[in-house]
């Protein structure tokens, strides 16, 4: 059984060069990381490899792995493939509850619930509003829905910088705008990383039943599936993929959205339980790719959203298309 979504794109290679292409694809994300490690004006120095280069394409990695599996969860579940991460707020309004807790601790002495987790519970404030949303209104609705939210919070966080004293606001306004290198070094980072594929495995086990909602919760609860013991499931999920990804790095823009349709266009199919892997693994190749050609090709550090919104806006942009073309 394989599951389009409505509007999605439908690209299909005949599956000999599909094969191919998915392969090289996949080869494509451990040589991005080998030349994170690698490359660099200080040459093979360990030292800064292990201390600088390690955590940042660690960061890359983890993150971009994070954002595809959240971004295929949104866009399974919402049954739109607009659907993102970045695009619908939930990166800008957990990276909101995760300043807004530390401005909290910093200014008034509340209790600090962590950055970590106030991002995650952010996101997952907003992904629960969409997924109720969905109920009731088109698709169309939810999406315009999400731009707004993605505004609003942006608004907001600038606002909540100007609470900051003036020594950390340069740190923390680095991070708002989505920088690998502000990825936690040390044992923080791996467990990071060891959540991730934890989180991973966790979504692949009920990967078949969270297929079927891209038909409907009706149609998936003719299916067999528990619906609400799968909705909880895929809002968890995507919750703490994109809370995890936004607190480590900040929010990045694009790789939500493009990465779940490059699996499905390098798979050929739509099916959760074919392409979760694969959009993870894109996922990481386009982040690793956009720091690597950060690093090596221009004059100094710049958020990656910079680079990510090069590439990014012109296949959103067709994606639109495409799916106006479709409702």
């Amino acid at each position: 059984m394989d599951h389009t979504p409505r509007g999605g794109a439908a690209w299909q290679l005949h599956p000999i060069c599909a094969s191919a292409v998915r392969r090289l694809l996949l080869l494509a994300a451990p040589v991005l990381f080998s030349a994170e490690l690698l490359l660099g004006p200080a040459g093979l120095d360990w030292g800064i490899v292990g201390a600088v280069r390690l955590p940042r394409a660690l960061g890359a990695a983890v993150s971009g792995a994070l954002l595809g599996m959240s971004g295929l969860l949104l866009q399974t579940s919402l049954r739109n493939p607009l659907a993102d991460p970045y695009v619908l707020g939930v990166s800008g309004t957990a990276m909101l509850a995760a300043l807004g807790s530390y401005l909290l601790w910093r200014l008034w002495g509340l209790p600090y619930v962590g950055y970590f987790l106030g991002a995650v519970v952010g996101a997952a404030v907003v992904i629960v509003g969409l997924t109720t949303l969905a109920r009731r209104a088109s698709l169309f609705v939810v999406l315009m829905v999400g731009i707004l939210v993605s505004f609003v919070t942006g608004a907001a966080l600038q606002l909540a910088l100007l609470l900051l004293p003036p020594e950390e606001l340069g740190y923390i306004y680095l991070g708002l705008q989505g920088n690998y290198g502000a990825y936690p070094p040390g044992l923080l980072g791996w467990a990071v990383a060891g959540a991730s594929v934890v989180l991973l495995a966790t979504v692949y086990l009920n990967s078949r039943h969270i297929s079927a909602l891209v038909h409907g919760e009706e149609a998936a609860a003719g299916l067999g599936v528990n619906v609400r013991r799968v909705s909880a499931l895929v809002v968890a999920a995507a919750s703490a993929g994109a809370g995890l990804a936004v607190a480590s790095v900040g929010p990045v823009g694009f790789v939500g959205l493009l990465a779940p349709h490059m699996a499905r266009w390098a798979a050929g199919s739509h099916r959760v339980d074919k392409i979760l892997f694969d959009a993870a693994a894109m996922g990481a190749v386009l982040s690793l790719g956009a720091d690597l050609a950060m690093r090596l090709l221009l004059p100094r550090d710049v958020p990656a959203n910079v680079v990510l919104s090069i590439v990014g806006a012109p296949a959103a942009a067709l994606l639109m298309w495409r799916y106006v073309r479709r409702v």
